[in-house]
């Protein structure tokens, strides 16, 4: 081995390191309870900002560390080259294993040369799925890689939001393609790569941008599908006939010095890519180079190197970490809107635009600790209450903080009533009452900053945690916020505790599978009420309980006369909220067979919580019944001609109470 020979032991740092934190990450090995595969994906917050530029919104709930992570790779890509691919991305490593991995065990390969037809076709796949990756996102606001992203796949366990036959073709292609075509996914499928390559081709990128302003100042409106159009087939032609992209501003990159070189191929061998360096003197201007180095340290004559510099080895690496801890710094201390929408105005068939309110009459009105408001899909939920309130034409959300900005007309609403207009009150179920309990205490209790529907949850949560007889809560707007506490008629009334209770900067969160989640909250304690009330046992059930009533109306009406059954379980957890969350699918399974009438969920004359199960026995047994309900599959119909097959989501053991249904 020649001394000489640079390494190039940065970068299997970098890559290798990066994989094992990913690795550790995922497996939660560090502790965390969640672990989020999208947290620093730099493709899908390029996604995101181009719908928000697009539709005015985020996609999904995309944060702002993975826009700053897209925009860094952009800006690294146009000044230093990309440095994500050679030093970050492990779908990348994964490629050059795989290339690796083939010389080891000398598998026969495809040689496809650069320049070549072959290459010129498959380079244009990239750059098509690019088109359709971003078209299909702009127009849902949904991240569409997600359905086939091989990263995304392997990180979720195939639990994600992929769909599985488009991931395993991804994988598939992935692997086989890897081993028979060196770096075949990084040269010709991956759209990360060509949004790098749309990035190094500064000059015309520009261009095109400066064209589409123009044409906005003279009122002619390109749609954005076009310009996406214009860019992937442009920087796809660019890429084919131009190769080298000499105008842009790119800061560092490897040169050959040609009086050193003595020609014999190991740079070309060694570079993933095979880029011909050997026709390069001076800058290498190829647009595959991507830095990894690998020509550097394959070079015994010292011909190659970055920057014109022996220590300039060092340097991609170092900015590839200065751009991603950039990128998390600004990620974490900014935030753009998850969605920023008006309706003061309307536009009829002609496009003809009438102005409701003018933007400088609306006022502006912060709600902060809005934790229910955490995606796009809360915040459209939101938005969507809002717009029935008279007078409120605007939102702004801010879901990692919490906070919405909401857009009104002072002269028809207040900040006030639109609090109380979106307000939800809540009720929640703190432990149940003990065996031979008759009647139960009321308090109120009067509270500020817990106007968020999830905070009564919270509170609820960390009074269950203090094993004392307290038994529900249930809320009421009003300013300051009515909570009212039932509690055992034994238990003392303890102010201070109250107080401390409804005072807290943070409360622990039970997680599954175990461990506690700290949630930063900012209650404030205002007064207890001296009134103190009693209740009767079954009212208050009844006040804490939730309801399902789930009839078929045709079936009503064509049983009607005929011999009915209900067949009833009873079970203390059924008050649980999923129960509630899995009854629609129960009723949706059940309503698909014929002699199904109704399903309910209610409170027995023993208080117990119920399902009941009302079917006519014409038509079906409460044996067929078990028999169905424990089906290890449900088909649901979630609309006409859209059936889905979906995991049992209860098990009974046996056929329960069957009496006669009397109306």
């Amino acid at each position: 081995m020649n001394r000489n020979k640079p390494s190039n032991w940065l970068r299997y740092t970098f890559q290798f390191g990066i994989l094992a934190v990913i690795i550790l990450f995922l497996t939660k090995a560090f502790g965390n309870e969640t672990a989020d595969p999208e947290a620093y994906c730099p493709f899908g917050g390029l996604e995101t900002l181009a719908t928000y530029f697009v539709q005015g919104s985020l996609a999904c709930s995309m944060t702002m560390v993975q826009i700053m992570m897209g925009v860094l790779l952009a800006v690294g890509a146009i000044l230093f080259g990309k440095l994500f691919c050679s030093y970050i991305c492990p779908v990348g490593l994964l490629n050059e294993m795989m290339m690796r991995l083939r010389r080891t065990f000398r598998i026969k390969f495809i040689s496809i040369r650069n320049g070549s037809v072959a290459d010129a076709l498959l380079r244009l796949i990239k750059y098509g799925l690019l088109f359709l990756i971003f078209y299909i996102t702009l127009s849902s606001s949904e991240l569409f890689c997600k359905n086939f992203d091989p990263y995304y796949a392997f990180a979720t366990g195939f639990k994600g939001e992929l769909t599985v036959w488009m991931a395993c073709i991804s994988i598939g292609i992935l692997f086989l393609g890897g081993l028979l075509v060196d770096m075949f996914w990084c040269r010709y499928i991956c759209p990360l790569g060509a949004i790098s390559h749309i990035f190094k081709f500064t000059l015309e990128i520009v261009i095109l941008l400066l064209a589409y302003v123009i044409l906005l100042h003279f009122g002619i409106n390109i749609p954005w599908v076009a310009v996406l159009a214009i860019a992937c087939g442009g920087a796809y032609l660019l890429e084919i006939f131009v190769k080298h992209p000499k105008l842009n501003p790119q800061l560092i990159s490897i040169y050959r010095d040609a009086t050193e070189c003595n020609l014999c191929g190991l740079c070309e061998k060694n570079c993933p890519y095979h880029i011909p360096l050997k026709n390069f003197n001076g800058k290498v201007t190829c647009v595959d180079c991507s830095l990894c180095g690998e020509c550097v340290s394959s070079c015994n004559k010292g011909a190659l190197s970055v920057t014109r510099r022996k220590w300039g080895r060092w340097i991609p690496g170092f900015i590839a970490a200065a751009l991603f801890f950039i990128a998390l710094w600004i990620g974490s201390t900014t935030e753009l809107p998850t969605i920023d929408v008006r309706w003061n105005k309307t536009v009829d068939e002609a496009g003809v635009e009438t102005v409701i309110v003018p933007d400088e009459a609306l006022a502006e009105f912060d709600m902060t600790g809005m934790r229910s408001v955490k995606c796009y899909g809360s915040s459209m939920a939101f938005k969507a209450k809002l717009q029935r309130i008279q007078g409120v034409y605007g939102v702004k959300t801010f879901v990692k903080h919490g906070r919405v900005t909401i857009y009104y007309d002072p002269s028809t609403v207040t900040p006030e009533t639109i609090q109380e207009a979106v307000y939800t009150p809540t009720k929640f179920r703190i432990s149940d009452p003990e065996a031979g309990t008759q009647k139960v205490k009321v308090i109120t209790i009067r509270t500020e900053n817990m106007y968020d529907k999830l905070d009564p949850n919270y509170l609820g949560m960390q009074f269950r945690n203090t094993g004392k007889a307290y038994y529900g809560l249930e809320t009421e707007y009003a300013c300051p916020l009515i909570v009212r506490l039932y509690m055992g008629v034994d238990e003392p009334i303890d102010e201070d505790f109250l107080k401390e209770m409804c005072s807290l900067k943070e409360v622990e969160m039970p997680q599954h599978g175990g461990g506690v989640k700290i949630i930063p909250v900012n209650y404030k304690y205002v007064k207890l009420e001296e009134k103190i009330d009693t209740i009767a046992l079954r009212p208050y059930l009844e006040k804490m309980f939730s309801p399902f009533k789930a009839e078929f109306k045709s079936r009503v009406e064509k049983y009607a006369g005929r011999p009915q059954q209900t067949m009833s379980y009873s079970n203390m957890n059924y008050q649980k909220p999923l129960t509630l969350r899995n009854l629609p699918f129960l009723s949706n399974y059940l309503s698909q067979q014929e002699g199904i009438i109704g399903i309910y969920l209610l409170l027995d004359e023993d208080n117990m919580p119920t399902i009941r199960i009302r079917f006519c026995t014409d038509d079906i047994s409460a044996e067929k019944i078990m028999e169905l309900v424990n089906q290890p599959k449900w088909p649901i119909k979630y609309k006409e001609g859209d059936i889905r097959e979906e995991n049992q989501r209860f098990k009974f053991t046996d056929t329960g109470k069957v009496v006669a249904y009397i109306e």
